[in-house]
């Protein structure tokens, strides 16, 4: 059984505190980051499982990456889709960003830097942290993954700023 999500609103409110500094980008423009981020080397070493689950069939040089990619426009996938790896779609009419196995869904609002690591965190939780499946979705485990995946991509000080609002709003963090 999985813990109760105890936490998820302090972190949405921290998420809130820096969400301004974070411009909105195509649905392209957040597979190119989510491509960029998991093929780095600090991804392959703090995440290996995460990274042998989601980089399946769509480096750059591969010709399945035409597939999702061709004339450089995304195709857009869905639930039923048995292809490995990472995809994405768009949220049209959806509320929530969300990430469920290897699909992240992305409504216009949602696409941004800060989401997309937020998104790409809870997968890393999924396949990384020893049994990943049974804790909270936005717990203390969630957080240190999260917090870690921000300060690598996106820098010490937006890490900082972060963490400052996690703590004002009182979110467990846990060491990475």
């Amino acid at each position: 059984m999985c813990e109760r999500d105890y936490q998820r609103t302090w972190l949405y409110r921290s998420e809130w505190e820096i969400a301004d500094e974070f411009e909105q980008l195509s649905l392209l423009e957040c597979w190119d980051f989510l491509v960029e981020t998991i093929s780095s080397r600090q991804f392959v070493n703090h995440f290996p499982k995460t990274f042998n689950y989601l980089a399946k069939n769509w480096e750059r040089t591969s010709p399945a990456a035409e597939e999702y990619r061709p004339n450089r426009r995304l195709v857009y996938l869905h639930h039923g889709d048995r292809r490995g790896g990472l995809k994405l779609r768009p949220g049209y009419r959806r509320r929530h960003a969300d990430a469920h196995g290897s699909m992240i869904t992305l409504p216009c609002w949602s696409r941004n830097h800060l989401t997309l690591l937020h998104e790409l965190a809870h997968i890393c939780c999924w396949c990384d942290v020893p049994h990943g499946e049974f804790v909270s979705d936005h717990g203390k485990e969630f957080a240190g993954a999260y917090l870690g995946l921000v300060q690598s991509v996106l820098g010490a000080q937006v890490a900082d700023d972060l963490l400052a609002a996690m703590r004002l709003h009182k979110v467990k963090v846990a060491p990475l």
